[in-house]
């Protein structure tokens, strides 16, 4: 089964909300040292993933339960395969 690299979606995200390394460790009350480790490792702890979906509004603890090699969510669709992640960001809807 292939594995969900968790943070790519946190920087994902972060970089779509405009949110800078330095934001981000200043709400965790950590370095930002911290966050870039954080960030390059294959996985997170669940209780920082847990900080991190609060400041991000963003429910990533879900996201780790989720079957399939294709998430889809309301900003993006990730696919996961043995030699990369992909994350497309979707269209937006344009009212008339």
């Amino acid at each position: 089964m292939n594995k969900l690299n968790i943070c790519s979606l946190i920087k994902a995200e972060m970089k779509r909300q405009n949110m800078s390394v330095t934001k981000m460790a200043e709400l965790l009350n950590v370095h930002r040292q911290t966050i870039y480790d954080m960030l390059n490792r294959p996985n997170i702890d669940v209780e920082r993933l847990a900080d991190v979906s609060n400041i991000l509004h963003k429910d990533f603890l879900s996201m780790i339960g989720s079957e399939g090699n294709t998430l889809s969510f309301d900003w993006c669709e990730v696919t996961v395969s043995d030699e990369s992640i992909v994350i497309s960001k979707k269209e937006s809807k344009k009212f008339a």
